[in-house]
């Protein structure tokens, strides 16, 4: 009995723990059925790479905090005390100082504005980050879309070749058909079953990839609401899109903040020459003091290191490599952007003709183009050959279809992440649940 009463205590206790802490966002609260626009919200408030870049920015923002500073330390203060022994008397010695370090070559200037620019890079990469990310979510919503477009495809397919492989065995049976025709209408049922499965395997493999860019549980059930209709793109000149796209893009702002940091780095590190200079000031009493027929003394001074033995050379071309680096990262990102807006371009109007040219009409086209054949083999018109032609060929274009639609989504993606979100492959809407 004691056992059960503690493990109900410490039941009751999780419960209490799980009120306390709330229920989670992510397993709670996401609309059903899902949209594009909810999906991408979704994915910048609780995507694991947009909230780990939000704790960076946190981060360099406190960096700036301890950075902005008017002084290098703290004052320091020290006590000190002594017995004095004469050979007359003995007597006590007590003394405090006071000292404060400053900068005087303005370093402290310098690792402000360094953490400054820092910040800034962090915010910067954040900017792109999050467009990264809604690219990505947009484009992992979409596969959805096209994956279920794919069962629906697929089911299809399995339909007409049942139909067609029943008739089929029925010829065969009344000894109107032949053995060959009955296996080419088996053999194209199966292989359609077989398109069948891996249709649902591609749509369930979408469906944790969205689930996986949204950070939530993959087990739970998520309904979306959406259209694969892309809407065709009004594309700019290609030197005003590069522009434009230079422009916007978060991760060249990122970049220059670096290289400014790093030069403000090296200029901290040559001014490491010129030593921080201490004021202090002291009060002591000796032999008692001057009550006591002692001495009371009050001073004060200054101090510094002398840069003789460490002269920080090492630091030096420490900080001036950094700041070649940085300027290297710079140049090799501004030479990808243009090649990444660029070949964006490219593959997105390849995908746009290849999609256009391979619609939904062309396969319902393979599709009917099958229905016929089916028709004309029940009128004793075609054979064995016709058949399987047919059902080849409602096979071939509905992978074809699927890739142009697949094909279109990545130059999408890719080109909205070239350009910083500027340029958006956009879809309609209708409930899919």
């Amino acid at each position: 009995m004691r056992i059960h009463a503690r493990q109900q205590a410490a039941a009751l206790a999780a419960v209490c723990l799980l009120v306390a802490a709330g229920p989670s966002p992510a397993a709670t609260q996401i609309p059903q059925p899902l949209r594009l626009d909810d999906a991408l919200e979704w994915a910048q408030q609780y995507n694991p790479a947009v909230r780990a870049a939000r704790i960076r920015i946190e981060r360099r923002s406190g960096e700036v905090t301890d950075a902005d500073v008017p002084v290098p330390s703290n004052p320091r203060l020290e006590l000190e005390a002594g017995r004095r022994r004469q050979p007359q008397r003995s007597s006590t010695d007590i003394g405090i100082r006071i000292s404060q370090e400053f900068w005087i070559a303005g370093q402290g200037g310098l690792r402000e504005r360094a953490a400054r620019d820092t910040l800034e890079a962090a915010r910067r990469d954040y900017d792109f980050l999050a467009a990264s990310v809604r690219a990505r979510t947009r484009a992992a919503f979409l596969s959805v879309l096209v994956a279920e477009e794919a069962v629906a495809t697929a089911e299809r397919v399995v339909e007409v070749n049942r139909r067609l492989r029943a008739y089929a065995r029925e010829r065969l049976e009344a000894g109107a058909g032949t053995r060959i025709e009955a296996n080419a209408a088996d053999i194209g049922h199966q292989r359609a079953r077989a398109l069948l499965a891996e249709a649902r395997d591609q749509a369930t493999r979408a469906r944790l990839q969205l689930k996986d860019r949204l950070a939530i549980d993959p087990s739970r059930r998520l309904a979306i609401a959406g259209d694969i209709g892309f809407e065709n793109l009004t594309l700019p000149d290609r030197d005003t899109l590069l522009a434009r796209a230079i422009s916007r893009r978060g991760d060249l702002d990122a970049a220059a903040a670096r290289v400014a940091a790093a030069g403000e780095q090296l200029s901290l590190a040559r001014r490491r020459l010129v030593p921080n200079l201490t004021v202090f000031g002291f009060y002591r009493e000796e032999a008692g003091g001057r009550g006591d027929g002692g001495a009371d003394i009050t001073g004060g001074g200054v101090g510094f290191e002398l840069p003789l033995l460490d002269r920080h050379a090492g630091d030096r071309e420490i900080a001036s490599a950094e700041l070649a680096a940085a300027r290297l990262d710079q140049d090799t990102l501004q030479r990808e952007v243009r090649l990444q807006v660029l070949s964006g371009i490219s593959a997105y109007r390849g995908a746009r003709e290849s999609a256009d040219a391979l619609g939904s009409a062309v396969l319902e086209a393979a599709e009917q183009t099958l229905e016929l054949t089916r028709r004309s083999f029940a009128a004793g018109k075609v054979g064995a050959p016709a058949i399987t032609s047919a059902q080849n060929n409602l096979i071939d274009v509905r992978r074809d279809y699927l890739d142009a639609l697949n094909a279109l989504i990545a130059a999408g993606t890719d080109l909205e992440r070239a350009t910083g979100g500027l340029v958006v492959v956009a879809a309609g809407e209708n409930d899919d649940e």
